[in-house]
């Protein structure tokens, strides 16, 4: 696991390279930097976060915070350095790599509302953990397919690590989600099961 969220780790750190390198950015305003920038943290970031899920719930948390400051601060920075094209592109008339954003937007939303309600919500365990994760993974596909579709500083090379980051992420939630139900199927299994010596005791 380390060595997956490692692997995330270095592909934030090639995009950002990649971006700071391209020429897309040369001469760019501070909000167009800042935007681009905090997109390429936010994709390792989701990439990593799948990985995270067992036996480090308390780094899953802080980077599903991270990921939502992220993403607060490329929106903002989209609407400083362009108010009427950030707008547009957040609408359902926007193109479709803008559509992706908004939707992505929207379901990090409810997940990060899901992990905020998880005690309140009279969920079992694994049905918690199958809608999270399942809305976690949509939020990965069109993010990271947002992110391909931009024509600008992460063309090129920037694209294959966008590629291979949002493979890692999807294979991530897949494993997750399988383990789920697995261990929803091992609950299952062992509610209905007959404790040992019981038939001798009734």
């Amino acid at each position: 696991m380390r060595l997956l969220v490692g692997a995330a780790a270095f592909g934030g750190v090639l995009l950002l390279v990649l971006a700071l390198a391209a020429p897309h950015l040369d001469r760019a305003s501070p909000a167009l930097l800042v935007s681009t920038l905090t997109a390429c943290v936010a994709v390792a970031a989701l990439a990593a976060q799948p990985w995270l899920t067992r036996r480090r719930v308390g780094a899953h948390v802080r980077v599903g915070g991270v990921i939502a400051v992220l993403v607060a601060a490329h929106v903002v920075a989209l609407l400083i350095e362009s108010p009427d094209d950030a707008l547009y592109s957040m609408s359902l008339d926007g193109p479709t790599r803008a559509r992706m954003a908004l939707f992505a937007m929207v379901l990090l939303a409810v997940v990060t509302l899901l992990g905020v309600l998880r005690r309140r919500l009279r969920w079992s365990a694994p049905t918690w953990r199958f809608v999270h994760g399942s809305l976690a993974g949509l939020v990965v596909v069109l993010g990271v397919g947002h992110a391909i579709l931009i024509q600008g500083a992460l063309d090129g090379w920037g694209t294959v690590v966008l590629l291979a980051l949002g493979g890692l992420g999807v294979v991530g939630v897949v494993v997750r989600l399988v383990a789920v139900l697995r261990s929803g199927d091992a609950m299952a299994h062992d509610r209905g099961r007959v404790r040992p010596g019981a038939d001798e005791h009734g």
